[in-house]
Order: structure tokens, then C-alpha cells, then sequence
């Protein structure tokens, strides 16, 4: 992990803290379906602190500065975004929650690709893969769902896919020249694996909401529900990787090639 001093530590540990405490206290009333909310804003808000604060340290005007805006503004859509989607009632919130996320990968596709020297030939390669990915798994995603869910939605949902896979592809493309990001690349593959499962489940039910499933659902989407519970419970940690790497831009040049195992 980058190093991180003790105020950082100490937001870092009340993020876990209260994302712990919302999860032991939803297990103990399992007829909820949703974590307690005020412990959701108190988790969402602490990782927030913990960004803008690494964007304090940054020194004005440089390049670490402006990747740790990038990060922090997008942390703050897609934590935005991410309650947006989720909400059980009004339909316009999901594509208002989709597109606030949208917006937020796309700060990070920035924040990424300013940081350090040019595309190198094997930031390139990185990025080509993973875009080459996206445009199949957005082409699949708009096929299986045109005739079910609004066209802005798909399309919303492919555009944002992409967006997070071109993020992807520049942070192991930063991570392979630049070790000590090694967490960057760890979070966004993590949602990665959420977004895909959450456009399964959007894809596999009749309406906007992904939890809603028609009845004569097979077995594919029998599996759908625990890995959507799977999917949901990464995405904290997933953030809090990206989060972390504010301070690998801090610890040194960008052209160090110092590990972050070794930090």
C-alpha cells in the first residue's frame, strides 16, 4: 500500500469502521434488503475527506495535483451515481445515476492519462485490450437489452462501460511502467467485475430496476443474485484502491520506478 500519514489513516479506518458496522448490521436484520443508510453516507463521506485531503497535500500546479483532483472529483460522482442507480422508485434517477457515473470514469480516463510521460508502447497495448474488450461487452449489452429498456439507458450503460475500461486500461498501463500504482489498476478491475455483473442483472430483467426478475428466470440468472450481492459489496474497497493511489502520485516523481510493495 502507498504510505499514507496519520490523519489518512485515521479517515481510512473510520471508512472501514462504519462500512463494517453496516454490513454486521444488516446481517442481523436479514429482511432488509438495503445497508443502513446513515452508515452508507458516514462510509461514502469519510472516503471523500480521505481523497480531497490527499489533493491538499498535493502541491499546487503540478501533475500530482491535478491526477489527485481528478481522482477525488471522480470519487465524488461516482459515489453520487452509485445512489442514484440504486434507487428503488423513480426511473430517471437510474439514467441521471448512470451518467453521473459516466462522468465520473471519465475523470478518472483524465486524471490517468496526464499523469507521467506520453503513452509509452506498453500503456498503449494496455489500453487497446481494454477498449477492444468494452466495445464487444457494450455491443452485447445494447443487443440484449434494445428491445426491453429504454435506448438513452443501454446506450448510457455501454458508454459508461467503456469509460471504466479505458480507465482500466491506462492505470495497468501506468502500473506496469510506474509499480507503485499497482493499487489504481487493483480498484478498477474490481469494478470492473461489479459493473459487469450489475449490466447482467439490468439485462436479465424486464425493467430498469436490476433486482426486479421475471418469474420464469433460468438457471444464469438464479446465479445473478449472489454475485450482484458480490458485486455490490466490492465496490467500497474497489474505491478505496483508487483513493489510495492519490498517494502513490505523492510519494514521488512520476518517473520513479519505485515499487508499491516496497513503499
Amino acid at each position: 500500500m502507498p504510505v499514507l500519514d496519520l490523519i489518512a489513516w485515521l479517515l481510512l479506518v473510520l471508512w472501514a469502521v462504519s462500512l463494517a458496522g453496516s454490513l454486521l448490521l444488516r446481517r442481523s436484520r436479514p429482511h432488509k434488503r438495503r445497508l443502513p443508510t446513515w452508515m452508507q453516507a458516514a462510509s461514502a463521506l469519510s472516503l471523500l475527506l480521505l481523497a480531497w485531503y490527499g489533493f491538499i497535500l498535493a502541491r499546487p500546479g503540478t501533475e500530482s495535483a491535478r491526477y489527485a483532483f481528478g481522482i477525488a472529483a471522480a470519487t465524488a460522482l461516482h459515489l453520487l451515481g452509485g445512489q442514484l442507480a440504486a434507487s428503488p422508485h423513480l426511473p430517471k434517477r437510474t439514467w441521471f445515476g448512470i451518467s453521473a457515473t459516466a462522468i465520473g470514469y471519465l475523470l478518472f480516463v483524465a486524471a490517468i492519462a496526464q499523469y507521467g510521460s506520453a503513452l509509452e508502447g506498453v500503456r498503449f497495448l494496455a489500453l487497446s485490450l481494454c477498449l477492444l474488450v468494452a466495445a464487444l461487452a457494450g455491443l452485447a449489452f445494447l443487443l440484449r437489452t434494445r428491445h426491453r429498456h429504454p435506448v438513452q439507458t443501454a446506450a448510457a450503460a455501454a458508454y459508461t462501460l467503456l469509460l471504466l475500461f479505458a480507465a482500466t486500461g491506462l492505470a495497468l498501463g501506468l502500473a506496469l511502467t510506474a509499480p507503485r500504482f499497482g493499487v489504481l489498476p487493483a480498484g478498477l478491475l474490481l469494478l470492473v467485475f461489479s459493473d459487469l455483473v450489475l449490466l447482467l442483472e439490468l439485462a436479465a430483467s424486464p425493467s430498469f430496476f436490476p433486482y426486479v426478475r421475471p418469474s420464469h428466470a433460468g438457471s444464469s440468472s438464479r446465479l445473478l443474485p449472489p454475485l450482484g450481492s458480490a458485486a455490490r459489496l466490492i465496490r467500497p474497497p474497489a474505491q478505496a484502491l483508487i483513493v489510495a493511489s492519490i498517494w502513490s502520485a505523492l510519494q514521488n516523481p512520476a518517473g520513479s520506478q519505485l515499487s508499491v510493495f516496497l513503499s
